[in-house]
């Protein structure tokens, strides 16, 4: 698997920016915060690897993280199973459970749910990550949220056009340069 990696230090921007944001993430109703850290791993999914490929992060009551890769379209902790005893076992209740799904949509697949409703009993909440979106869900409570986030670029027509502010900024402009003009001959 390791010849697939092509930044080594994926997994400790994850943890990093964790150390650095935890105090004011938020899981099931996610904010600006969570949402900035949820880019981290968005990215890493994306950019850390031969292929974009799924990653997930689990966060367990310690405030400790437990990260995986996989395929494109399937992650699981085979093969990682170092990362399960990174420095602590993992301490349940499980926090946050997030996943990307690097060529689609946020969505819970059938696996997902599979998965969701076997960790029910130890997991609070879950994120699932897509392209510039994200969906949370409570396992208590049922209540999901999803979100469209990312920097949006204008269509290409919207680019150069210009406001009537802007048009009588520019005209004004242009009609005190050409009375300069006209003063100076």
């Amino acid at each position: 698997m390791n010849g697939e990696i092509m930044n080594k230090n994926w997994k400790k921007n994850i943890r990093d920016a964790y150390k650095q944001l935890k105090d004011d993430i938020v899981w099931l109703y996610p904010n600006n915060t969570t949402e900035t850290f949820l880019s981290v791993i968005w990215n890493a999914s994306q950019k850390a690897f031969d292929i974009p490929r799924e990653v997930q992060v689990m966060v367990d009551a310690n405030e400790n993280l437990y990260i995986s890769y996989g395929t494109p379209g399937f992650v699981s902790f085979e093969g990682h199973e170092d990362e399960l005893i990174n420095g602590a076992p993992m301490k349940l209740p499980i926090r946050c459970w997030i996943h990307t799904h690097p060529f689609g949509t946020a969505f819970w697949s059938m696996t997902d749910w599979k998965s969701l409703k076997t960790w029910k009993p130890v997991l609070d909440s879950a994120i699932v990550l897509g392209d510039n979106e994200y969906l949370a869900y409570g396992l208590d409570t049922q209540v999901a949220k999803k979100v469209l986030f990312g920097v949006m670029e204008p269509p290409e027509t919207v680019i150069n056009y210009k406001t009537e502010e802007e048009e009588l900024t520019v005209s004004s402009v242009s009609g005190i340069n050409e009375e300069i003009k006209m003063e100076e001959e």
